[in-house]
């Protein structure tokens, strides 16, 4: 094998990669912000206002704390559901 075809089997794969992550991206569902009529974004977690710059940089719903919990119990445990899913008040 020539490297010509070791680089583009190796950009195949790159490729094939990437688009696997992004279907597993888009078939989560998107939560909704939280907002109100003044363009604040509330937590979907904690309430606290989330930053305009992280906002504006992410789309984020989820202030930085919230956001890092829930990334770790994604990797601690393989998924996280809302809270509401997440406690049983029966």
């Amino acid at each position: 094998m020539i490297h010509g075809d070791m680089a583009d089997i190796a950009a195949e794969y790159e490729q094939r990669e990437r688009d696997l992550a992004l279907a597993r991206r888009r078939a989560v569902p998107m939560e909704e912000p939280d907002e109100d009529s003044n363009g604040n974004r509330y937590c979907l977690d904690c309430g606290e206002i989330i930053p305009k710059a992280r906002v504006a940089a992410v789309m984020a719903v989820r202030c930085v704390d919230c956001a890092g919990r829930r990334e770790k119990m994604v990797r601690i445990h393989g998924a996280v559901g809302n809270a509401a899913s997440e406690v049983d008040d029966r």
